[in-house]
């Protein structure tokens, strides 16, 4: 377990107060946050996506170093090119990876904060010397 990890406790959320979440208002209420702002639609699209072994392993490699080349990518994941280059473009198109060209090489890199964090809830870790920085 890692020393992120360690802090994380399974929690659950429940109703403060004597009052209970019955009747019209929590419900006409909890309808207003799930139309408000979130476009949930975007988000399980996005979700979708990462509901495969091969692109998850490409996620875990891209977790564990930062800037790794898509053949350094196809060779640990034990894939084609072709078939790295396809998955890399769909988690590309669906946001869940950025990349950066330094000369003739293409670096792959984690798109968003949310991307790291479900990454490490499930388990994914850094290779030695890769460590979390602000930007």
């Amino acid at each position: 377990m890692t020393h992120e990890h360690a802090h994380h406790h399974a929690h659950e959320h429940a109703p403060v107060g004597p009052a209970t979440l019955e009747g019209e208002h929590p419900v006409r209420a909890t309808a207003a946050l799930l139309e408000g702002g979130q476009d949930l639609d975007r988000l399980a699209e996005r979700l979708s996506v990462l509901a495969d072994p091969r692109r998850l392993r490409i996620l875990f490699a891209v977790h564990a170093h930062p800037g790794i080349r898509s053949s350094d990518i196809a060779r640990v994941t034990d894939a084609h090119d072709s078939t790295t280059s396809h998955a890399l473009a769909l988690l590309r198109e669906a946001g869940w990876l950025r990349t950066e060209r330094q000369g003739r090489e293409v670096r792959y890199h984690l798109a968003d904060p949310l991307g790291h964090r479900i990454l490490h809830e499930i388990g994914s870790e850094h290779l030695p010397g890769v460590e979390h920085r602000s930007t």
